[in-house]
């Protein structure tokens, strides 16, 4: 019978030996997270073994996503050990706070979170890209396992992609909610807005309505999203489109408000009978637009709005409105980072499919 050499009989304790001892460094917390690990020289030394002993330790630690090597650089940790968990700070970062969907979201968020033992960091950018900046810049420099983030203007370049990799490097892990950036990976919670907008329109159609205007938000991709399904339905149901029909506006131009867009929609001499609104607080615009013309809702014009918020019942009509989850958004958004900080998985996904709330301002059916 072939006899292995003793080299043979040590090589695999001794890889497993060196795995071992890396594992109980991150493990107890001895290498943090973003920290360098010793050198392969250092471990050579230290145990006494060949170069593609350590490299094979390395790389049985880097298949179960414990380390990473940034070329000339050196090899880092990524774990957070669970002991360290229960002190972790996620970080919230919201387009807004405290008014609209984003109190609901937030609860949900904080409802998990805590319920976890997890501390919540909350801020808000007010949709502004520089405080984006800002508030990623203080993540960087404070101890934060995770960051759940709305994106700010999402329809606009991505300013923060070298923060948000500095971010990843140093192994925070993130979540997406309402929307993304393409290019950070990251998990995501997302609602599908270019269906909401399809169900928007076609209820409309099939209420009888042919011109139908929507006005829709440019600067962020809910906004390019539910304008493409309200385009679809059109096509579909093969109804003209309009050139001046469909009308956008931004966050940073106050000459283009919802009001005037309606305002001048209205006054053409072919007006539209409905309107699709980006959100129900475009939507109460409308309506205001509407009776400042001296027209009822909804005998002369209806609307829809989207995210069936607050405000979509507080008026004196009520919105017909596409669902937004709101608070199961918040609470998945946050078990999709509880998940990935205990368990160290990635790349969460998870698509809401809408739904439409018919109300009076459509007629109800």
């Amino acid at each position: 019978m072939f006899e292995q050499t003793n080299e043979n009989k040590l090589e695999e304790p001794k890889y497993e030996m060196v795995k071992q001892h890396v594992m109980q460094l991150l493990k107890q917390d001895i290498i943090r997270f973003g920290e360098k690990l010793p050198s392969e020289h250092e471990l050579m030394s230290q145990f006494n073994v060949s170069r593609n002993t350590i490299r094979q330790a390395f790389s049985e630690l880097t298949s179960l996503g414990l380390i990473y090597k940034e070329q000339g650089k050196g090899t880092y940790s990524k774990f957070v050990p669970k002991s360290r968990n229960s002190k972790k700070i996620v970080a919230v970062i919201t387009t807004y706070i405290s008014d609209y969907i984003f109190p609901d979201i937030i609860f949900g968020i904080e409802e998990v979170l805590s319920g976890e033992g997890y501390s919540m960091l909350l801020s808000n950018t007010n949709n502004n890209k520089d405080k984006e900046t800002q508030f990623l810049n203080n993540i960087i420099e404070h101890d934060v396992a995770g960051l759940i983030i709305e994106p700010t203007r999402s329809a606009l370049a991505n300013i923060n992609q070298p923060i948000f990799d500095e971010l990843i490097r140093k192994g925070v892990k993130i979540v997406f909610i309402n929307a993304t950036y393409d290019d950070v990976p990251a998990s995501s919670v997302l609602l599908d807005d270019e269906r909401g907008g399809f169900l928007a329109a076609e209820h409309l159609i099939r209420l009888g309505h042919t011109r139908i205007a929507g006005i829709f938000k440019k600067d962020d991709i809910q906004g390019l999203k539910r304008r493409k399904g309200f385009v679809a339905a059109m096509k579909q149901y093969k109804l003209p489109i309009e050139i001046n029909q469909i009308v956008e506006y931004e966050t940073t131009n106050e000459h283009i408000h919802p009001y005037i867009l309606a305002k001048t929609l209205l006054s053409q001499p072919d007006r539209p009978t409905a309107f699709v609104c980006y959100n129900d607080n475009v939507a109460a615009i409308v309506v205001q637009a509407i009776r400042d013309r001296g027209l009822s809702i909804p005998e002369s014009v209806a609307v829809v709005g989207f995210d069936d918020s607050k405000r979509s019942i507080d008026g004196s009509i009520k919105l017909t409105s596409v669902i937004h989850p709101k608070i199961e958004m918040g609470r998945r958004a946050a078990s999709f980072m509880i998940e990935m900080l205990d368990n160290q998985l990635d790349d969460l996904q998870f698509v809401y499919r809408p739904e439409l709330i018919i109300r009076e301002s459509t007629g109800v059916t």
